[in-house]
Protein backbone atom coordinates (compact mmCIF):
# COMPACT_ATOMS: atom_id res chain seq x y z
CA UNK A 1 0.00 0.00 0.00
CA UNK A 2 1.17 3.64 -0.49
CA UNK A 3 2.89 5.24 2.08
CA UNK A 4 0.35 7.92 2.99
CA UNK A 5 2.19 10.13 4.61
CA UNK A 6 5.05 10.23 2.07
CA UNK A 7 2.50 11.41 -0.62
CA UNK A 8 1.32 14.12 1.64
CA UNK A 9 4.89 15.05 2.13
CA UNK A 10 5.34 15.58 -1.11
CA UNK A 11 2.28 17.16 -1.77
CA UNK A 12 3.37 19.61 0.65
CA UNK A 13 6.90 20.29 -0.53
CA UNK A 14 4.95 21.34 -4.11
CA UNK A 15 2.89 23.07 -2.70
CA UNK A 16 5.48 25.13 -1.53
CA UNK A 17 7.69 24.96 -4.54
CA UNK A 18 4.83 26.47 -6.64
CA UNK A 19 4.10 29.41 -3.98
CA UNK A 20 8.21 30.12 -4.14
CA UNK A 21 8.21 30.03 -7.65
CA UNK A 22 5.34 32.12 -8.21
CA UNK A 23 6.18 34.75 -5.34
CA UNK A 24 9.55 34.74 -7.28
CA UNK A 25 7.84 36.45 -10.21
CA UNK A 26 7.95 32.84 -12.32
CA UNK A 27 4.69 32.28 -14.26
CA UNK A 28 2.53 29.03 -13.51
CA UNK A 29 3.56 27.77 -16.65
CA UNK A 30 7.16 27.70 -15.84
CA UNK A 31 6.48 25.73 -12.89
CA UNK A 32 4.57 22.62 -14.44
CA UNK A 33 7.13 19.93 -12.46
CA UNK A 34 5.74 21.04 -9.30
CA UNK A 35 2.13 20.60 -10.40
CA UNK A 36 2.77 17.49 -11.48
CA UNK A 37 3.90 16.16 -8.12
CA UNK A 38 1.14 17.50 -6.50
CA UNK A 39 -1.23 15.96 -8.12
CA UNK A 40 0.84 12.76 -8.42
CA UNK A 41 0.71 12.71 -4.74
CA UNK A 42 -2.86 13.49 -5.00
CA UNK A 43 -3.54 10.43 -7.22
CA UNK A 44 -1.63 8.09 -4.90
CA UNK A 45 -3.35 9.45 -1.80
CA UNK A 46 -6.64 8.34 -3.92
CA UNK A 47 -5.38 5.00 -4.93
CA UNK A 48 -4.05 3.74 -1.18
CA UNK A 49 -8.00 4.65 -0.52
CA UNK A 50 -9.20 2.47 -3.47
CA UNK A 51 -7.12 -0.23 -2.37
CA UNK A 52 -7.89 -0.29 1.72
CA UNK A 53 -11.44 -0.15 -0.04
CA UNK A 54 -11.25 -3.10 -1.93
CA UNK A 55 -9.03 -5.24 0.10
CA UNK A 56 -8.58 -9.38 -0.86
CA UNK A 57 -10.20 -11.38 2.15
CA UNK A 58 -6.56 -12.60 3.48
CA UNK A 59 -5.74 -9.02 4.63
CA UNK A 60 -8.45 -8.16 5.85
CA UNK A 61 -8.27 -11.57 8.30
CA UNK A 62 -4.32 -11.36 8.84
CA UNK A 63 -3.90 -7.45 8.37
CA UNK A 64 -2.22 -5.70 11.95
CA UNK A 65 -3.91 -2.59 11.41
CA UNK A 66 -7.92 -2.08 12.39
CA UNK A 67 -10.33 -1.08 10.36
CA UNK A 68 -11.06 2.08 12.17
CA UNK A 69 -6.93 2.75 11.87
CA UNK A 70 -6.85 2.38 8.12
CA UNK A 71 -10.30 5.00 8.07
CA UNK A 72 -8.57 7.43 10.34
CA UNK A 73 -5.28 7.06 8.42
CA UNK A 74 -7.58 7.71 4.72
CA UNK A 75 -9.83 10.06 5.96
CA UNK A 76 -7.12 12.07 7.45
CA UNK A 77 -5.11 11.95 4.11
CA UNK A 78 -7.58 13.10 2.36
CA UNK A 79 -8.83 15.91 3.98
CA UNK A 80 -5.27 17.14 4.11
CA UNK A 81 -5.36 17.17 0.53
CA UNK A 82 -8.23 18.76 -0.05
CA UNK A 83 -6.99 21.48 2.44
CA UNK A 84 -4.08 21.61 0.17
CA UNK A 85 -5.86 21.82 -3.04
CA UNK A 86 -7.92 24.92 -1.82
CA UNK A 87 -4.99 26.46 -0.65
CA UNK A 88 -2.96 26.15 -4.14
CA UNK A 89 -6.53 27.56 -5.64
CA UNK A 90 -7.18 30.28 -3.50
CA UNK A 91 -3.23 31.03 -4.02
CA UNK A 92 -3.17 30.84 -7.95
CA UNK A 93 -6.40 33.41 -7.74
CA UNK A 94 -5.07 35.67 -5.61
CA UNK A 95 -1.73 35.73 -8.10
CA UNK A 96 -3.99 36.21 -11.06
CA UNK A 97 -3.33 32.73 -12.36
CA UNK A 98 -7.27 32.02 -11.69
CA UNK A 99 -7.94 30.75 -15.04
CA UNK A 100 -4.58 28.62 -15.60
CA UNK A 101 -6.08 26.87 -12.92
CA UNK A 102 -10.14 26.40 -14.38
CA UNK A 103 -8.35 24.85 -17.49
CA UNK A 104 -6.26 22.80 -15.61
CA UNK A 105 -8.32 21.55 -13.93
CA UNK A 106 -10.75 20.82 -16.02
CA UNK A 107 -8.53 18.93 -18.31
CA UNK A 108 -7.93 16.95 -15.01
CA UNK A 109 -11.06 15.45 -14.33
CA UNK A 110 -11.16 14.28 -18.09
CA UNK A 111 -8.14 12.42 -17.10
CA UNK A 112 -8.94 11.43 -13.39
CA UNK A 113 -12.07 9.56 -14.39
CA UNK A 114 -10.44 7.65 -16.85
CA UNK A 115 -7.72 6.48 -14.43
CA UNK A 116 -9.92 6.14 -11.88
CA UNK A 117 -12.25 3.65 -13.50
CA UNK A 118 -8.53 1.99 -14.47
CA UNK A 119 -7.40 1.74 -11.32
CA UNK A 120 -10.67 0.31 -9.54
CA UNK A 121 -10.51 -1.79 -12.54
CA UNK A 122 -7.39 -2.99 -11.12
CA UNK A 123 -8.22 -3.31 -7.84
CA UNK A 124 -11.06 -5.36 -8.53
CA UNK A 125 -9.07 -7.95 -10.61
CA UNK A 126 -6.35 -7.83 -8.06
CA UNK A 127 -9.01 -8.77 -4.97
CA UNK A 128 -10.35 -11.04 -7.15
CA UNK A 129 -7.17 -13.31 -8.05
CA UNK A 130 -5.83 -13.16 -4.63
CA UNK A 131 -9.53 -14.53 -3.11
CA UNK A 132 -9.29 -17.25 -5.93
CA UNK A 133 -6.04 -18.53 -5.09
CA UNK A 134 -6.77 -18.29 -1.22
CA UNK A 135 -9.85 -20.06 -1.84
CA UNK A 136 -8.19 -22.83 -4.39
CA UNK A 137 -5.30 -23.18 -2.02
CA UNK A 138 -7.47 -23.64 1.18
CA UNK A 139 -9.43 -26.45 -0.86
CA UNK A 140 -6.72 -28.27 -2.14
CA UNK A 141 -5.10 -28.77 1.55
CA UNK A 142 -8.71 -29.72 2.81
CA UNK A 143 -8.90 -32.44 0.17
CA UNK A 144 -5.39 -33.62 0.99
CA UNK A 145 -6.18 -33.80 4.54
CA UNK A 146 -9.37 -35.46 3.92
CA UNK A 147 -8.11 -38.27 1.61
CA UNK A 148 -4.82 -38.51 4.13
CA UNK A 149 -7.83 -39.32 6.82
CA UNK A 150 -9.40 -41.66 4.20
CA UNK A 151 -6.12 -43.42 3.80
CA UNK A 152 -5.50 -43.68 7.18
CA UNK A 153 -8.84 -45.63 7.89
CA UNK A 154 -8.99 -47.67 5.17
Amino acid sequence: MVELAAALSMASAAFNGIKRAVDAGREVEDVAGYFGRFFDAKDQVNEARQLAQNQPVVNKIFQGNSVEAQALEATAAKHKMEQLEKELREYLIWSGQGAFYEDMMQERRRIKQARAAEARRKAENRKFWIDVSTIGLASVFVSGLIISMLVAIL
